[in-house]
């Protein structure tokens, strides 16, 4: 099989450019995007421990280290910061998960104790590495008040004797709002690793032999909550996030003494927008960031507007077609590498042209264009017409496999499952190729792996890394925690912006070629468009090209490739200066 990947045991996973965040810079949902926006539960009273403060006397850190607007009080009906328009609905009796961001008493649930260590070892290439494992809170604090504002849940791995060291330090911080860092952790580049529900192994592509690791939560996922409820928003916005993530990273440093140590920050789908943004303002505060990792990166908003979206979508439509099995014995029998180029060609020029002249083509220009189209991806010609050449995922998804009844993941679309008729109860629903109804908003692939996972990494920070103070509290790995999460402006500058402030900065982008939530033709778009200098282009951007879908690090094949190149990055930018 040329795809096996962890999932011997229910699982595999699979789960932007960042340089800009159309998604992340737009409150955009990917990956357990903020899905519980209006699902508020009852305000909870909890057990008393730790910072109280009543909510008048609070103000949110964010708003007056960046700049964010207030958040109205309780009472009021509109909410300032949440990107709602009007109220939120009223809380229901019977709902215990989700968060809610109306309520004004102080949250009691986290107490200042320092964070649960423990003492572990690993081998890595032969060579056996003792480390400390923590996990606990670091709460954030009031420049101004020296209040506490919210408790930020983390885990990190320091290899023994690197304190107060040179040794490169790697921050994770999750995904979309409202992802959990623990898929980086458990999932990849922790010297722990899922290995089927319920239990773990030692982790052979750990990162832990390069650098120094931190698993960070923003407020809202894993245990991270605010102090205060109603001050939650002043988190969910851009500025809010980077700020209170930037305070996080000077905190810890300061506090294990690492100010010396090579500083590297990590984020994945809409939350490469995040990294982005956060190495300009680090830059900014006087915090110099040695390395950037994007992984499954947002492209820019250029990337996927009109008819260019079609045009950098193709090239995956392709790939997809040819891992199915769906194209002409000859285009299945060239290698990946020879259909990608092909792919790249045509729609760079062929595809490209035609989109252009529109109904300026000639009858055989447009003929012409239609066949190949259909050549390219094993859709029938008729498909083709229908949608006036234009191709988007999900007419794709709902024709290439429609005879068997299947259909595709965005996350990784070597990933199938049953796709009901599209409407009518299999009655109508309108013919082969015409704009019926879409099919279920489903990703077969995450549904599939996210409850298992979600279990098997609370079991493991409770039995490996003896972390036992929330087993009442609600572990937000992709949604429930974070509400509307809302643009304070666009970040499609910010990645060029850190590079004039810092031009010894690198930087790391993953592109993966079955990932439909980030298009590898419209990443590589998009880094072409990034306005940096020559010589930074030259020497300070690495491009890996995998074959996985969102998450390559959890793909045991593409794991060792994504290992091998971080590696060289991190060793190659911490030797450069």
């Amino acid at each position: 099989m040329r795809y096996q990947p962890i999932r011997n045991a229910l699982m595999l996973c699979g789960m932007a450019f960042g340089v800009s965040s159309l998604l992340w810079g737009q409150g955009g949902t990917r990956r357990g995007s903020a899905q519980a926006a209006q699902q508020q539960p009852p305000a909870q009273a909890a057990q008393q421990s730790g910072n109280q403060q009543t909510g008048n006397q609070q103000t949110g850190a964010m708003r007056q280290q960046s700049g964010t607007p207030p958040v109205t009080e309780p009472g009021n009906t509109g909410r300032t910061g949440q990107g709602g328009r009007g109220g939120a609905a009223a809380a229901s009796a019977d709902e215990f998960f989700n968060f809610d961001p109306n309520a004004s008493q102080v949250w009691l649930g986290v107490n200042a104790e320092p964070p649960v260590e423990t003492h572990q070892k690993i081998t890595l290439n032969g060579q056996s590495i003792a480390y400390t494992a923590r996990a606990g809170f670091l709460p954030l604090v009031n420049a101004t008040t020296g209040m506490t504002e919210a408790h930020i849940f983390f885990t990190s791995y320091m290899k023994d004797g690197s304190e107060e060291s040179s040794r490169p330090i790697l921050f994770f911080f999750g995904g979309a709002p409202g992802v959990s860092a623990a898929w980086q952790e458990f999932g990849g580049f922790g010297p722990k690793r899922m290995k089927t529900e319920g239990s773990w192994s030692d982790n052979p592509h750990t990162l832990l032999g390069e650098a120094d690791l931190v698993f960070v939560n923003p407020v809202g996922t894993g245990f991270s909550v605010p102090v205060q409820p109603n001050h939650a928003s002043a988190f969910w916005n851009t500025q809010g996030d980077i700020a209170s993530l930037a305070q996080f990273v000077r905190l810890y440093i300061n506090r294990a003494n690492r100010l010396a140590s090579p500083l590297f920050i990590a984020g994945e789908d809409a939350g490469t927008g995040r990294v982005a943004g956060l190495a300009a303002y680090l830059s900014d505060h006087m915090i110099p960031v040695r390395g950037v990792i994007l992984l499954s990166v947002a492209n820019s908003p250029d990337a996927g507007a009109g008819d260019v979206q079609y045009i950098t979508l193709l090239p995956s439509l392709v790939v997809s077609s040819w891992y199915h099995k769906k194209l002409s014995p000859e285009m299945n029998g060239m290698s990946m590498e020879q259909l990608i180029g092909h792919a790249r060609q045509f729609a760079s020029r062929e595809y490209l042209h035609a989109l252009y002249k529109g109904d300026r083509m000639t009858a055989e220009e447009r003929n012409k264009v239609i066949a190949e189209l259909s050549r390219f991806t094993g859709l029938p010609k008729q498909v083709i017409i229908n949608n006036n050449l234009r191709l988007a995922f999900d007419r794709y998804d709902s024709e290439l496999m429609r005879d068997e009844h299947r259909g595709l993941s965005r996350s990784d679309v070597r990933v199938t499952g049953f796709q009901p008729v599209a409407a009518g109860f299999g009655f109508g629903g309108g013919g082969r190729g015409g704009f019926g109804a879409a099919q279920p908003p489903v990703d077969f692939n995450m549904s599939a792996i996210t409850g298992p996972f979600a279990a098997a990494y609370q079991s493991y920070l409770r039995r490996e890394l003896n972390f036992a103070r929330d087993k009442e509290g609600i572990f937000y790995l992709t949604s429930g925690g974070v509400g509307t999460f809302t643009s304070t402006g666009n970040d499609e500058t910010s990645l060029s912006a850190a590079f004039i402030r810092n031009p010894g900065m690198h930087v790391f982008v993953a592109m993966n070629y079955y990932d439909m939530n980030s298009p590898f033709y419209a990443a590589e778009y998009t880094v072409a468009h990034l306005n940096v200098s020559p010589e930074v282009r030259a020497h300070n951007i690495t491009i890996s090209h995998l074959e996985a879908g969102e998450m390559p690090y959890m793909d045991s094949k593409a794991a060792v490739k994504l290992e091998h190149d971080l590696s060289g990055f991190i060793e190659q930018a911490t030797a450069t200066k």
